[in-house]
């Protein structure tokens, strides 16, 4: 899989030797950042699990929920804090690598989403990333730690899944993004309360998404064959056909940001 907020990579081995106890490696592993990084994920799903069993039972905007909506966000800038440490503390990258970042993007709009008013639709992309980074990092550290083997048991099983089910979490997370933009379209024109500010700065950060992941390529050209074939039917004026074109020549006219090589 790759989102963003790769781990950072682990110093040292993950196998210990064999002479230490399982308690004493566990505590060696702790006191990395790699685990700091991979604690923020866990809380992460936490929080969304609060919060979507808040939200089941009509009680979204309870303190109890938004105290999970706020840890969820606040352990989401956590992850993407340490991955940005790890990138740029021995270095001073430019303007253009900063905005190009996946990180620097993911960061900025999980910012936007804490100061905002709590909306379930923003949590499920970054519970699928981390999701998946938590069974990586089980794989790949928390398994070999407790002296499981890498290539059979539950760290082929989990191996097997990420690899089946990889791409396909990812274009899911690209169509729900699309479905977010529509939702804080809707909230715009209904002068909502910052709707417009959040529709302004999301739909930037889905630009940076369209120039820079295949999958929301592919997300955004399958809506829009979508919505040709709808918009072509007879019934539907002409106005809003020309009107759609229209749509569709402004959004796909902007400039592109222009690539830079990933420093991570």
């Amino acid at each position: 899989m790759a989102p963003p907020a790769d781990a950072p990579p682990a110093t040292g081995s993950t196998a210990a030797p064999p002479a230490e106890s399982v308690s004493t490696r566990l505590i060696k592993l702790a006191k990395t950042l790699q685990f700091a990084w991979f604690t923020g994920h866990v809380f992460v799903l936490v929080g969304v699990l609060f919060y979507v069993l808040s939200a089941i039972r009509f009680a979204p905007g309870t303190s109890w929920a938004r105290f999970w909506y706020r840890e969820t966000y606040f352990s989401v800038i956590a992850t993407y804090g340490i991955v940005l440490y790890r990138s740029y503390r021995a270095s001073t990258p430019t303007a253009t690598t900063i905005i190009r970042d996946d990180n620097v993007q993911y960061l900025f709009i999980a910012l936007l989403w804490l100061i905002s008013k709590p909306l379930l639709i923003t949590l499920p992309p970054f519970a699928i990333y981390s999701f998946f980074h938590v069974l990586t990092y089980t794989r790949t550290n928390l398994l070999p730690t407790l002296g499981q083997p890498t290539t059979t048991g539950p760290a082929a099983q989990i191996q097997s899944f990420v690899d089946n089910y990889n791409d396909k979490f990812t274009a899911l997370v690209g169509n729900l993004e699309l479905v977010l933009l529509v939702r804080l379209f809707f909230n715009a024109i209904l002068f909502r309360k910052g709707s417009w500010i959040s529709l302004i700065i999301y739909g930037a950060f889905i630009r940076l998404r369209f120039e820079q992941s295949a999958f929301t390529r592919q997300a955004v050209k399958n809506w829009e064959v979508r919505a040709d074939s709808l918009i072509a039917h007879p019934s539907v004026p002409a106005g809003v056909k020309n009107g759609w074109e229209k749509a569709k020549a402004t959004l796909k006219g902007g400039s592109a940001v222009p690539p830079v090589s990933k420093t991570q």
